[in-house]
């Protein structure tokens, strides 16, 4: 999963990128207006709710990695479980936030904790796990590079992206909006709706970005055992507190029925057992692949550590450092 050893070329904003950011704008307006005066007559793929960092965000990074593939040698393409694991993962943010998903999600538990791990656990996941850092290098334009590399944002960034820190962060953003009051305070507020479903995104890409960087310690900047560590343990604080939610016979969440309950057959307990299960088992699943992904990348770099290291004559090789071929 090593990242390719040539530094991507990278292109300056042009006229196609004025293009589809002008193309995204007055959508974004329109798509504005129509969910606040006309929100009964949009089909069920608009916006419920309109955020403008969620629309604009999937789209512009998905037609920017579209770019960078086209900008990118056929032969260097990532393999296509990567292209297919990264348009799957910018998707599912788009659907769970930007499509009519969302007042499901606000009508049921579990499909708000559906949408909730959608965005910080399983889309991030995809992307991260795609590793689409030198195809976006080549799509994406060199004034947005240049402007995320100013210290300004590369110092607070160097922090954000120690593991620990990554891992401590993403648990409590996690678990604050699983408490009652605040999952109430967001139902009835659509603004702070919109910054924990912002919020969530964020750490869920940090956190993942993070863990599942298959660079060795010289790039990445820690060691692949620390990422191993931090993947692998963050699911047990993670599985107490949904484990509580799943199983506890008090029901914690029973402000939906103020909204209205999508579906009344389902009753607030097996809703909250529902939720708790989603968030428990799938991302405690994902936590464990941590491991095998980390130790796959271990094994790459390894093989390409061999392939360019120069034999002197006469030397033999008995076996790799690790993998004993």
């Amino acid at each position: 999963m090593s990242p390719a050893p040539d530094r991507p070329v990278m292109h300056r904003f042009d006229t196609v990128d004025r293009r589809a950011v002008l193309a995204v704008g007055i959508a974004g307006v329109a798509l504005d207006l129509a969910s606040r005066y006309l929100p009964a007559d949009l089909p069920y793929l608009a916006p419920f709710i309109f955020n403008i960092p969620l629309f604009a965000g999937p789209i512009l990074f998905g037609f920017w990695y579209a770019r960078g593939l086209q900008r990118t040698a056929r032969g260097a393409w990532p393999a296509l479980w990567r292209r297919i694991a990264y348009f799957g993962g910018v998707g599912a943010i788009y659907f769970v936030s930007q499509t009519h998903f969302e007042y499901a999600a606000q009508h049921m538990f579990f499909l708000n904790r559906l949408q909730q791990m959608t965005l910080g656990v399983f889309a991030p996941f995809l992307i991260a796990f795609a590793w689409p850092r030198d195809v976006l290098a080549a799509g994406v334009p060199a004034e947005l590079i240049g402007a995320a590399g100013h210290r300004w944002v590369r110092r607070p960034v160097a922090v954000l992206r120690n593991p620990v820190v990554a891992a401590v962060i993403s648990i409590a953003v996690t678990d604050v909006w699983l408490l009652p009051a605040v999952d109430f305070a967001a139902m009835i507020n659509p603004p702070l709706y919109a910054v924990m479903n912002l919020l969530m995104l964020l750490t869920g890409l940090l956190f993942w970005l993070v863990v599942l960087d298959p660079r060795p310690r010289a790039e990445a900047g820690y060691s692949y055992l620390t990422r191993m560590v931090c993947g692998f343990l963050t699911m047990f604080p993670q599985i107490l507190v949904a484990a509580t939610v799943a199983l506890s016979g008090v029901s914690y969440y029973d402000f939906y029925d103020l909204c209205g309950r999508l579906y009344p057959s389902i009753s607030p307990i097996q809703d909250q057992l529902i939720g708790g299960m989603i968030e428990w088992i799938p991302p405690g699943m994902l936590n464990t692949a941590v491991l095998f992904v980390l130790l796959n990348a271990i094994r790459k770099n390894e093989d390409r550590e061999t392939r360019e290291t120069p034999i002197p004559p006469g030397a033999r090789v008995i076996e790799a450092k690790w993998t004993g071929r």
